[in-house]
Parts: C-alpha cells; structure tokens; sequence
C-alpha cells in the first residue's frame, strides 16, 4: 500500500510539474521580429484597386450571427469559385484573379474576407474556437446555395488560404458539395515544402508558446487560445490599415491542414489543381510535388517558370492555366 501511494504521488507530481511547465511556455514573450524584409517583393507587386474599383463588400450571416465580408464577380459561367486569401491579406488583394477568371467564363468568383481579418468579425486576429473558419465557409455555401447559385462548387485559396482549403477537405464537409480544389502555392505546415520553416522570412512563430498551448490543449485547458502566436514580417512602409499582422494560437490552427496533414491532403481527390511559382519564396516547388505525389498523386500539380509567391495569383500564365482547368471541369453535379 505505501508503494503504491508513493507511485501515484510520484505520477501526480510529475502531472503537475509538466502542467506548471506548460504555462510558463505559454508565458514566454515573443521572439523579437526579424530585420524588416520585402519576402514577397510588395515593392513591386501589384497594388489592390481602390474600392471605387472593385465590387463592394457584401455579407453573409455566420451560424454565430456575425455578419462576414465578402465580394462577389458575377460571369456567365455556373461554376462557383469561393477563393481564400493567404496569410495578413484580404479577398480584395485577389482582384486580378477574380476578375479574369469572371470575364473569362471560368467561374463566378466569391472572395471572402475571412474571420478576424479586415472589416470581417469583432476581433482582428482572433477566432471564437479552433475550427470556425470552416464553419464560416459552410456558412458562406448556404448562403450562395439560397441565393440561387447552384453550380458546381470549387473551393480554392492561395498559400494559407489553400492551407485552409485543404483542411475543408479533410473535414468530412459532405454537405457542402464541394467538387473541385484550386490550390495556389498551398502553405502546408511541418510538410517539405515549406522553406526554412518561417516561410522565406515571412511567419515568426512563437514555438515555446505553441508547445505550451498543445499541452494545456491536450489536457482540455482551453482558455489561453486567444493569446497571440504569430506575427508576419511585412515592413511598415508597405502598410495600408488592410493587413492582419498578428494571429491567435485558434486562428492560425484554424488556418491551416492538421497536424496530420497528409490524411487532409487524401481527401482532396483527383479535381484539384496546384499551381506553384518557379521562383516562390515561401513555398519550395519539388517539396510541394513530393507532398501530393505521396498523398494525392491524382492532383495535378505544375509548376510555372518565373513565377513568385504572389505572381502566382496575378501573372498571366497563371491566371490562364487557373482559367483553362476551370472550365475543362465537368459541369454536372455540386
């Protein structure tokens, strides 16, 4: 009887060194940003056209009551693309994109501005619960779907947005009728493709606190997921008011496939396009085809010369290839 007490005070010491441990990760101040760095090349990129120049922002109800942003290009084809931004951005920053691919018949373009980004939620940065940036787009098909838009439904996005994506599919999201994936240079955590692991420069993480967060998480401690856990190197003189610079430890998980992100890529299927840049700073070409070839071998995947992490959602080549698949997609079913 005295060993076992002694073991189960032992176990229950060491339980509450590790949740002690824990917080005081979750405690650690973040890493001193880097030198500012132009990753994606802002300097030359083009500029989002001001709002007189794009289709206002419209929203949809979320199941929560919030109402979110969005724009929508209208075209004389069925299909319906809903395409996430990446990462600090917003769905106007993707006007090149959608307009083409409107004016070209590929599709009617939906560009959400996603929770906790700009005009979209309460809170910049934030999100209610792991997870609800895949409520808020079943949310925004529903939408679509009773407002008489019931072509077939591609989901696409660009670096985290494709991230998000592929998430969705990994979700079991039957319901939505999701039948096509657009995935612009996809930024998949912890996969090959990533380079140097911070994105060329562009993501700095708070590891010690992400360790402590995953702990407290794995014990049901759910309370410190509002506390800021990524910040993006965009230098200052690029700000516009537009940007999300920081996000919570729920949105960036939210954000992104799952740890496992292989079993989110299998659920992709064989209607997924990858289009990647030759030239992108964050996301590494040969990693990106090595991660589908593995899990989706059915995926197409290209990769276009000369090409970076943004002119992959602007550069005519991409924009052409985008187009042409769209509308080689088979036009029955949702």
């Amino acid at each position: 009887m005295k060993v076992f007490v002694v073991v189960v005070g032992t176990i229950v010491g060491l339980f509450v060194l590790a949740i002690v441990a824990a917080f005081v990760l979750v405690a650690s101040p973040p890493p001193p940003m880097p030198e500012p760095k132009d990753v994606f090349g802002f300097a030359s990129s083009e500029k989002i056209p001001a709002a007189t120049e794009i289709p206002p922002l419209q929203r949809y109800p979320a199941r929560d009551g919030e109402q979110l942003a969005y724009r929508f290009y209208d075209s004389t084809a069925e299909r319906i693309l809903i395409f996430i931004h990446g990462s600090s951005y917003h769905g106007g920053g993707y006007h090149a994109l959608a307009s083409y691919l409107s004016r070209e018949g590929a599709a009617k373009v939906v560009l959400p501005n996603l929770r906790g980004h700009y005009m979209s939620g309460r809170r910049r940065g934030d999100v209610d619960y792991v997870g609800q940036l895949e409520d808020d787009l079943l949310d925004l098909i529903a939408y679509l779907r009773a407002d008489h838009h019931s072509g077939p439904m591609t989901l696409g996005g660009h670096s985290s947005g494709g991230g998000l994506a592929i998430r969705f599919a990994g979700g079991g999201h039957a319901e939505a009728g999701v039948s096509s994936y657009l995935l612009l240079a996809p930024f998949i955590p912890r996969a090959p493709s990533v380079r140097g692991g911070d994105a060329g420069g562009w993501a700095n993480l708070n590891l010690k606190r992400l360790f402590g967060l995953i702990a407290l998480n794995a014990i049901g401690i759910h309370g410190f997921n509002g506390l800021p856990l990524i910040a993006f190197n965009k230098p200052v003189q690029f700000w516009d008011g537009t940007e999300t610079l920081s996000y919570s430890y729920r949105l960036n998980i939210s954000y992104h496939p799952r740890a496992y992100y292989q079993g989110d890529v299998r659920a992709l299927g064989a209607q997924t396009l990858v289009l990647v840049g030759g030239n992108d700073e964050a996301i590494d070409p040969d990693g990106l085809h090595a991660v589908f070839a593995a899990d989706d071998p059915q995926a197409q995947v290209t990769t276009l010369a000369g090409i970076n992490h943004f002119g992959i959602f602007s550069r005519p080549a991409a924009l052409e290839a985008a187009a042409a698949w769209l509308r080689a997609l088979p036009a029955a079913g949702r």
